[in-house]
């Protein structure tokens, strides 16, 4: 039977996955569902860009869209909310420096350039401190008012009035990662220009630009 018709009306029920690998779809073991298979497999479950991919990436996508969906209980839905590759809007960056320093996640924002520990190394998410920046983008992604709100009042941080925190964009981990990379390396250069400027007597925001959100980094610290 054709790969089209053998996978038609195929749906995320039909996928088990155990530990984080593909066991079967529907009645067939995946290490016997051909690459062709997989491309009809990924068209009925609505992922689009796997066209020249390899069996692997597949695979891999397959797996990732699914826990995505299945964390946020929405595993029957259409997958295309992740596939599509988010914007950083606005509040994004106000959002996730609410996190980065809440009493969950400042320790560990600290510590990310120490060494690794030995769970960490044996599940292989060393690297990028991957496990800290899953534990930032599951809190990013929910519901919490230590999070939707701005944590300081003052007259620069006044004009983003309009900002509205509770709007969650679902940035994956390594979105969020260079969000804070680019924060944090135009903080170490306001900071630099401001300490070249004489005196600290200045306001910190003169220096920034006008990057609010690198000024709220500095209430924050």
């Amino acid at each position: 039977m054709e790969a089209t018709k053998l996978f038609d009306d195929l749906t995320w029920d039909d996928v088990v996955i155990e530990h984080g690998r593909i066991k079967s779809i529907r009645e067939f073991a995946v290490q016997d569902i051909k690459h062709r298979d997989l491309r009809a497999i990924c068209s009925s479950l609505k992922i689009n860009r796997v066209k020249n991919t390899s069996k692997d990436s597949m695979l891999e996508k397959i797996v990732s869209i699914y826990k995505l969906k299945e964390r946020y209980g929405r595993i029957t839905d259409d997958a295309e909310q992740f596939l599509t590759p988010t914007r950083k809007e606005p509040q994004c960056p106000y959002r996730l420096l609410n996190v980065l320093f809440s009493d969950m996640f400042s320790e560990g924002l600290a510590q990310l350039g120490d060494m690794a520990d030995r769970f960490q190394l044996d599940s292989g998410k060393a690297s990028n401190n991957q496990l800290f920046w899953e534990g930032v983008q599951e809190a990013f992604t929910s519901n919490s008012d230590l999070f939707d709100n701005l944590h300081f009042e003052d007259e620069v941080l006044g004009t983003l009035h309009h900002l509205n925190l509770k709007k969650i964009v679902h940035h994956d981990w390594k979105k969020l990662l260079a969000m804070w990379k680019n924060l944090n390396a135009e903080y170490k250069a306001v900071l630099t220009r401001y300490t070249m400027s004489g005196t600290h007597a200045s306001n910190f925001f003169e220096f920034c630009h006008g990057r609010h959100d690198v000024y709220y980094l500095r209430k924050h610290l």
